[in-house]
């Protein structure tokens, strides 16, 4: 596995700050040439080290809900395991999926418009690999937000930025332009104007104004990375939290501390069995433990329960795989 040295932290936490900025911009930023910044951003490519760049999209903007279906496998083969990742990645309805250790082998995070739509692609998942899967339990995301994964440069103070996405549809109006460039972005934050342009038949400069525009209305809240567990030097956990006697004000610290600690770079409130979830990386699992012992005492009167996750491999992340 790859080591960072300190300028490659420094560029990867830029990138996690908004892997749209231009390369000069990083550039000038860390006080480093342009050609250095470039080439080493397509190392961490290259290498694997990132397996991509992504926009974060509130897709209740779009009128579309997101629903985890936390699955885990039984009698699964190899061959089975990767047909059913195949469908996965091909599949538009899905935006997200990660295979863990742990309780849960897989989650595969589904957008509707609807139950009745949700259960649809549920149906499809469960007429296809029903008979591999032992149990499924599902969580929709209320609230989920994004922090910057300030761990990269071991910052005193948090990066503040707003970042994240809703359950409750509040549909924006958009034209299909607008949602064929949010496709192409979907695909890679780094996707450049000219090149969505040739795509759409348009100037570059109304895909940059279109763009702008998306931003403004809250529809593109931010452009992340994707870092690649097999060879990302952090270890990837999830918890999955059950909470109880929970008052606002409880809920604002916890979500406060959440925003405060370099480590955890995503947080949401959820429906289902468990209703918060946590994703963080560490770089052993010793720092873990010491995380976890703090976050339970800390926590300890709202904590009814928790499950731990390892994520050992992301297999899709694009807010928008198909035209809305």
């Amino acid at each position: 596995m790859r080591q960072l040295d300190l300028t490659d932290k420094k560029i990867l936490h830029e990138l996690d700050f908004n892997s749209r900025q231009p390369v000069s911009v990083i550039a000038k930023k860390l006080k480093l040439s342009r050609d250095i910044v470039a080439y080493r951003i397509n190392k961490f490519l290259k290498d694997k080290l990132l397996l991509k760049t992504y926009t974060i999209i509130d897709i209740s903007k779009l009128g579309y809900s997101a629903s985890k279906n936390f699955l885990r496998f039984q009698n699964i083969t190899e061959a089975k395991e990767k047909e059913f990742l195949n469908f996965i990645k091909k599949n538009e309805n899905i935006i997200y999926s990660a295979s863990y250790d742990g309780k849960f082998d897989v989650v595969v995070s589904i957008w509707s418009k609807n139950i009745e739509q949700l259960a649809s692609y549920i149906g499809e998942l469960e007429k296809k690999f029903g008979g591999f899967i032992a149990e499924r339990q599902l969580a929709t995301i209320i609230k989920g937000e994004y922090c910057v994964r300030d761990y990269l440069v071991d910052k005193k103070s948090c990066t503040k930025r707003q970042s994240f996405f809703g359950s409750v549809p509040e549909k924006v109006k958009i034209d299909e332009t607008d949602k064929k460039i949010l496709v192409k972005l979907g695909i890679s934050s780094q996707a450049s104007s000219v090149e969505i342009a040739s795509s759409l038949n348009i100037s570059a400069d109304a895909v940059s104004k279109r763009i702008k525009k998306l931003e403004k209305q809250g529809i593109i809240q931010n452009y992340n990375i994707v870092p690649n567990e097999p060879f990302y030097p952090y270890i990837h956990h999830k918890i999955l939290i059950t909470l109880q006697d929970l008052t606002e004000q409880k809920e604002r610290q916890l979500e406060d501390f959440c925003r405060q600690n370099k480590n955890i770079w995503y947080f949401c409130k959820a429906l289902g069995e468990w209703n918060f979830e946590i994703d963080m990386d560490t770089q052993t699992r010793e720092e873990f433990r010491n995380f976890l012992r703090q976050f339970k005492l800390e926590f300890s009167g709202i904590i009814k329960d928790y499950t731990i996750l390892t994520a050992y491999q992301t297999n899709k992340y694009n807010f928008c795989p198909r035209v809305p």
